[in-house]
């Protein structure tokens, strides 16, 4: 499985078409619309299964006041159309899939990889979280796909000097930044150049506009992520 630059990943399908996000409508919509990538999250269920879902609540998405982890996968579903990450794998078996581990307790990450193993998909999943200690777990568990920076060592990735950087020997291989945070600015050649120096991708979210994709990607950015893919794919047709 290729992760070969530039990504046009599906940022939860394709929500900017008016679907539900983390729903199977959604990356129905990203695959027609021409995605190389899905970007989506994970939760468990309180019976053990990984469902996809950006949020711990249903509230935001489909209105209904309920936790993820307080429910079993049946009630789960009779609720709302959460998928789970078997039945994403199942629909998306030949494109790179990158997943948030949204929840940090209880400890949901050797269940994720279980599932990811039974469906020998390690090569094109990469496990990417903002908190360190998820990623740890990750590494401990002896995952052998890929795996993202958490938001420390992106924070690093900017503060320290390349020479230190390759001493510190960095596990992930793609930083997953949006433009800026404030004044702090990641959509620059210098920061990617730094990155690409480490053998690390830089993927931008979440970009809709079709001129800043073409920005980016002219920066040598690795992948784009989007709500509207069908829209922002046409940056990826520029020479």
């Amino acid at each position: 499985m290729t992760w070969a630059r530039p990504l046009l990943f599906g940022h939860r399908g394709a929500p900017g078409a008016g679907i539900d996000e983390n729903t199977m409508p959604s990356f129905e919509r990203a695959l027609s619309d021409g995605v190389t990538a899905i970007e989506t999250d994970v939760h468990c269920t309180r019976d053990g299964h990984v469902v996809v879902s950006h949020d711990a609540s249903l509230s935001r998405v489909f209105g209904v006041n309920l936790e993820i982890g307080a429910m079993t996968l049946h009630e789960l579903q009779q609720r709302a159309p959460v998928p789970t990450l078997r039945e994403l794998l199942e629909r998306v078996p030949d494109l790179p899939i990158n997943i948030d581990l949204k929840q940090r307790a209880p400890a949901m990450e050797a269940e994720v990889i279980r599932v990811i193993d039974e469906h020998n998909a390690t090569d094109r999943v990469l496990l990417a979280s903002f908190h360190i200690d998820v990623l740890k777990r990750v590494h401990a568990l002896g995952y052998k796909g890929p795996t993202g920076l958490s938001r420390d060592e992106i924070v690093r990735l900017i503060a320290l000097p390349t020479t230190v950087l390759k001493l510190w020997k960095i596990r992930g291989t793609r930083a997953q930044v949006p433009r800026h945070v404030g004044r702090l600015r990641f959509d620059t050649r210098a920061f990617i150049d730094k990155c690409h120096a480490l053998g690390i991708a830089v993927d931008y979210w979440t970009i809709n506009d079709v001129t800043e994709a073409e920005e980016l990607l002219a920066l040598g950015a690795d992948g784009i992520m989007t709500d509207v893919p069908g829209i922002v794919r046409a940056a990826f047709a520029s020479p």
